[in-house]
Order: structure tokens, then sequence, then C-alpha cells
């Protein structure tokens, strides 16, 4: 006995003074965190800033600049209480092309008004002709106006023609010049972004938004659902339905969710809900692999520099797995009980609404701890027998490696787990060893009723697969760490097994 806790004392002593252990107790924690947190920080931080200046090219003919403008001030406004956003209509004034179409569109008008007028002077003329019948030359006359008629007729047909294809183009042209125009004050900044509005878009709903940042969903959604109520206002016009009933049937509707518990109600936060959870397995999952990395890297170490040797003629094989496993199964309790202390120190320093994150309690901190445990001697048993059974550090990193990937297999699961914590699909995986730990600490915080025969069950399956996964382990311990440069097939490690049973 004395023998396995001088191994203990010597690797707790050892590997808590390593720089990897100060790394992965305090800065990861950090990281890892910063890394989840930040992003929705960000994406819900709006900093104070300038109204945006915002261009609208509108080809739809309802002239929604108006409308747009008062419905972004009524809906958004800096601290300053200035809009937030101002519309600008993209004009084509310093536009040569769109200048001379625009020329010659006024041309084909004018000709067009000339034909209407003559047309309307000779069809007068020919009235006059008709009811005068003591008009000499009456016959001619009106033959000769007909004639005139139908000429002034075809021609201004014609000219129709001319001017809606030419309205084509115009539509065309102004759309290309409007881009150029748009994109140019864009990109020397005088635009925040614009807003492209096409022919049919009281049909179609379809709206174009050019950036340089399109990714800002905040602000496209924002966009987004004004020109959607406008849209809908105007179909619903179109029906000669009132516009005052209109604004009230179209109030958006705000969803509060509440999560039930027995012994009450908590507003339920998706953020809160489901990043706490996630970080609490990725904590698990670092004291695990912290304590039992040190514990495969060990065995690995002094197995390869022949130190086993000078242990197993100091201890037996079980005290030295046993005490690798206390010391080390240590370094993680102490691991874990920091971390308690600091979060206790930020609830303490009101940094964080703990009122609103209800699993923060003393009970889910016990079954973390149970889990923590489980979770170290199931996998720190399958460390040894990693360790002592390979022959070098590359082939026990492959195992080592898969061994984290099928531990952090949950998180991946998470947002089924968020859903539906006690699905049958959940439960069954809750009760695959490999799995249990990660499982069961992102279920029972989130969990609407105590889980409390899953936990039973599930504790168990750890407690005898640790045992069968330890019996394992010394056999293997005992003989495999005196091999050297040899990696023994599964056959020897078979005959291992029945030698030692028997």
């Amino acid at each position: 006995m004395k023998n396995l806790l001088r191994i203990a004392r010597w690797e707790f002593n050892t590997r808590i003074r390593a720089r990897s252990f100060i790394f992965n107790t305090f800065i990861s924690p950090l990281l890892f965190t910063a890394i989840i947190t930040l992003p929705i920080f960000f994406f819900q931080y709006q900093p104070e800033v300038s109204t945006k200046l915002i261009g609208l090219i509108d080809l739809s003919g309802e002239n929604i600049e108006k409308e747009l403008q008062n419905d972004l001030n009524n809906a958004y406004r800096l601290k300053n209480g200035s809009p937030e956003y101002m519309i600008l209509q993209v004009s084509l004034r310093g536009s040569h092309i769109y200048s001379a179409k625009l020329k010659e569109q006024t041309e084909i008008k004018s000709r067009r008004d000339s034909i209407s007028v003559l047309y309307e002077e000779v069809k007068t003329q020919r009235n006059q002709y008709f009811r005068n019948r003591s008009l000499r030359n009456r016959a001619n006359l009106l033959q000769s106006s007909y004639d005139r008629l139908q000429f002034l007729r075809e021609e201004k047909e014609l000219v129709d023609i001319e001017l809606e294809r030419f309205n084509v183009v115009m539509d065309s042209v102004y759309k290309q010049e409007a881009f150029k125009m748009a994109d140019s004050l864009l990109i020397t900044d005088v635009l925040n972004a614009y807003i492209f509005i096409p022919y049919d878009f009281m049909k179609t709903g379809e709206m174009q938004y050019h950036s340089k940042n399109p990714g800002d969903f905040l602000e496209t959604d924002r966009f987004s659902k004004i020109l959607q109520t406008i849209i809908t206002e105007r179909r619903i016009i179109n029906d000669e339905v009132e516009r005052s009933k209109i604004r009230e049937w179209l109030k958006p509707i705000h969803v509060k969710r509440y999560q039930i518990f027995p012994e009450g109600q908590t507003e339920w936060n998706f953020y809160i809900q489901f990043y706490g959870p996630v970080i609490g397995v990725f904590l698990l999952f670092m004291a695990i692999f912290t304590s039992g990395g040190y514990l495969f890297s060990s065995v690995l170490l002094e197995k390869s520099n022949r130190v086993i040797e000078v242990l197993l003629s100091y201890a037996t094989s079980r005290q030295i797995m046993g005490g690798k496993i206390l010391g080390l199964g240590g370094l993680g309790l102490t691991q874990v009980l920091i971390w308690f202390g600091l979060t206790a120190l930020i609830m303490s320093t009101n940094i964080i609404p703990v009122q609103k994150i209800n699993y923060l309690t003393v009970t889910n901190g016990l079954y973390f701890l149970l889990y923590f445990s489980l979770g170290f001697l199931f996998y720190g048993a399958i460390f040894i027998a990693v360790g002592s059974l390979s022959a070098n550090e590359y082939d026990a990193q492959q195992i080592n490696q898969f061994l984290r990937t099928v531990a952090i297999f949950p998180v991946l699961l998470s947002l089924i787990v968020l859903a539906e914590p006690n699905s049958p699909i959940i439960k069954l995986l809750s009760y695959i060893p490999f799995l249990t730990p990660s499982f069961m600490i992102m279920r029972i915080p989130i969990s609407s009723y105590p889980i409390t025969t899953d936990i039973y069950i599930t504790t168990a399956i750890m407690i005898i697969s640790i045992v069968m996964v330890t019996v394992f382990a010394g056999k293997i311990f005992r003989v495999a760490t005196l091999m050297q440069g040899k990696k023994p097939s599964w056959s020897e490690v078979l005959y291992w097994l029945k030698a030692s049973s028997n």
C-alpha cells in the first residue's frame, strides 16, 4: 500500500507542476469558451455608428422609397435618436450613355405626339367634310382625308412599335447604368449598400442586396422584413382592404419560451441551454484526457526507457498501475475542483446572469464529479493497456486519437440532445460506456424532469465496464510492459489473458 501511495504521490507532484497542466487548466477552457461566446457577442453587438446611406434602384414602378424610409425610421434608430438608415434613390444624371438614350427616347415621343396631333386635326377636318353635304368636291376631300388618316394611323403604329422597343432598351440601359453608378458609389464608400428591386417584385417578391459585406445577416434580415411588410401591404391593398387594418394584422409576434420543471418554470434561452452543456462536455473531455494523456505517455515513456523494469523491482505491477491511476486521477480531480472554484468566483461577481442558468447547482456539480471519476477510471485503464501494448509512440497515438474522437462524438449530436434529451436513441447511446460520461453531462442539465433511473443504469454500466477493463488492462500491463521493440499480436494478447485466468 505504501508503494502504491508513493507512486501516486510522485505522479501527482510531477504532473501538477507541468506547464501543460497549467495550460489545460486555465488557458484552454478560456480559449474554448471565447471561441463559442465571442461570435455570439459580435453578432449581437451593435456599435454606435453614424447613419448608413443605402442606395435604391427601384424598377417595380411601385415608388416604395418613401414608405421604405418611414418604416426604417420607425424600426431602427441610433442612440442619439437619428435614423440608422437613409434611403437614396440612385440617380443617373452623370451617365452620358443614359442621357443620350433618354434624348433619343424624347425625340421618338415627340415624333409620336406630333403624329397624334396631326392625326386628330385630319380626323376633325374629315368630320367637317362629312357633315357639310353642300361642299364642292366633297367626295374627293373625304377620300383624300381618309387616305391621309390611314397613312397617319400606320405611321403612328410604327412609331409606337419603335417606342415600345426603345423602352425595353431604355430599361436595360437604365438597369445597367444604375448598377454601374451604384457600384461606383459603393466602392468609394459613399453608399454602405444598395438594394435592387426588379420589375416583377410585386409578383415574385425577389430583391437584391449589394454590399461589400453581404454576410451581415442581421442587416439583410432587417431589409427583408421591412420589404416583406411593404409588399404584403400593397398586395392586400390591391384586394381593397383598409390600410389601417393591414398594420394591425401584420404586427409581428414575439415568442417567449419557458421550460417546465417539477419545481416551477424558467425562461428558456437557446445560447444558455445549448452552450452551457457543450462547454461542460468539453471540460469533462479535457479533464479526462489531460490526466489520461499523462497516464498514457507515462506508461509508454517508462516502457521505452526501460524505467518500468526498475519500478517492477520496487513494486508489483498492480501497485504501479494502481498508483498511476490514483495519482493522475487525483490530478484530474484537482483540475475539476479548480474549475468549480473559478465558476463559483464568477457567479459571486455577477459577471454572468446566474439566475437564468438554472443548471449551475451543487447537485449537477456532484454528477459532474461522478461521471468524471467513472470516465477517467474507464479510459485510464484503456490508456494503460494501449500504452503497454504499443511498440512506439506513433502506434499509440493512432489509438489515442480514436478514443478522443469517440469521447467527443456526443457534441456532434448536441442539437438532437437539446431538442429531445430523453429520446430512445439518445438513451441508448448513453448506455455505451465510451459515450456515457459525455451524453449524461449533456442530458442531466437540460432534461425537464430528473433522469434518476438513467443515472443509476449508466453508473452501474460504467462500474461493470471499469472492472472488466481494469482486469483486462492489469493482465496486459503485467506482461506487455517488459516487451521491447516488438508489438504483440492479438493472438499473443489472448494467450496472456487465458494464461492469467488459469
